[in-house]
């Protein structure tokens, strides 16, 4: 059976991190993700070559994926895919998906038992589908010993609109409500520390999305904080419209980043492939980059640092 693809491990110390990718390629033309941005200006913000998210033609290279982070037997997962079984009659590329999760969690060596806890940075239909199976007579949590993390305010907001309001997703009633009933959600704030996680509240993308930080690690997963690396350099830029407060999302993607670049850390997010990292390319400009570490003298700020060491 082919599996997901699954990227790495990432060690750091005990800690492996895992990329598990439901899907990668040409998801849309540049205008769609960057209203009124031309392609030359969003290649010249983004990375180089098959990192810069962008084809010769203008296509965005976008991603679905999840990370597994594993110490020892314990296991948590961050992020929770679209999932299998789920009617998406607007959103056919996800519509009654059959993906083989369980086979490709056993190959990094988990069982559904096994995951202590599903972090979820918010309720959008491609980040929650796995969290729950159906079983032949209802939906049910994915992992029966797991706890799901989520914002209070994301599910009350989501929760708020009634039945048959379009606002309402399927994915509200068949993937979050089953594990409130089962009593499997931990609600957490931003500045909580779940196992190896710390909490960070990142309002703005959605009324309570939230980013997870391996705290010991300066390891980050971003969510939708980030939806392409030349949103790096140009935090202004919305990702369409699906920003729930354009203004809020620009300034936490500004605050972040630059937190982000001053403390070197390991960045995923699930729409931008691999692991990259911030760095400040001239006073409070940034870029991403991924690979090896870009070159000092395009990096004023880490040579300020190198001098002091």
């Amino acid at each position: 059976m082919t599996l997901l693809e699954i990227r790495g491990p990432h060690v750091f110390d005990e800690l492996k991190v895992f990329q598990i990718i439901e899907w990668e390629g040409e998801a849309m033309p540049h205008g769609v993700l960057f209203p009124g941005i031309p392609a030359d200006a969003i290649r010249k913000a983004s990375p180089s070559g098959e990192n810069s998210r962008l084809t010769e033609t203008g296509m965005i290279v976008s991603s679905t994926q999840m990370f597994l982070v594993t110490q020892g037997n314990r296991a948590i997962l961050i992020e929770a895919g679209s999932g299998n079984g789920k009617a998406r009659p607007d959103e056919p590329y996800w519509d009654h998906q059959n993906l083989p999760y369980r086979e490709t969690l056993a190959a990094a060596g988990v069982g559904l038992g096994d995951v202590e806890y599903v972090f979820l940075s918010h309720m959008h239909p491609d980040h929650v589908g796995l969290a729950t199976t159906w079983n032949g007579d209802r939906w049910e949590p994915t992992f029966p010993g797991a706890k799901y993390v989520l914002a209070p305010r994301e599910w009350a907001y989501w929760n708020g609109f009634p039945a048959g309001d379009p606002a309402r997703h399927p994915c509200i009633n068949d993937s979050i409500l089953p594990l409130v009933e089962a009593g499997s959600v931990q609600f957490a704030r931003g500045g909580e520390r779940i196992g190896p996680v710390r909490v960070h509240d990142t309002t703005g993308h959605t009324p309570g999305h939230l980013v997870f930080e391996l705290e010991d690690r300066n390891v980050w997963f971003l969510g939708d904080l980030i939806h392409h690396p030349a949103q790096a350099p140009h935090p202004e830029w919305s990702a369409a419209d699906w920003d729930f407060d354009r203004e809020l999302a620009r300034s936490q993607r500004r605050r972040f980043f630059h937190q982000f670049a001053e403390s070197r850390a390991t960045l995923l997010a699930a729409h931008t492939g691999d692991p990259f990292r911030v760095e400040e390319i001239s006073p409070g400009r940034f870029m991403a980059c991924y690979g090896d570490p870009m070159p000092v003298e395009l990096c004023p700020s880490r040579a300020r640092t190198f001098q002091q060491e």
